[in-house]
């Protein structure tokens, strides 16, 4: 499934307040703030038993400013602007 990750390792995100799905929300202390994208695993499984069904919400390891990593799906997630820290 082309196009399925949104987001690079070490790319900066802001974790949203709201309108996310109720699937894996973020901990209350993590939105509104930014972080790292971490290093995890992306292959893309396309066409294996492992492939993703279509309407899977995509998660990633998200280190937080605070230095916590949290597992974050991709619709809480967007890029942040630029000079964000």
């Amino acid at each position: 499934m082309a196009g399925l990750y949104t987001f690079d390792v070490n790319q900066r995100v802001r974790i949203k307040q709201a309108g996310g799905s109720g699937h894996r929300p973020p901990p209350e202390s993590a939105k509104g703030g930014f972080g790292t994208i971490a290093p995890q695993q992306t292959d893309d499984w396309a066409g294996t038993k492992l492939e993703f069904p279509p309407d899977t919400i995509v998660t990633y390891y998200v280190t937080i400013d605070r230095g916590i990593t949290e597992l974050i799906a991709t619709d809480w997630l967007e890029r942040a602007p630029l000079g964000a820290s």
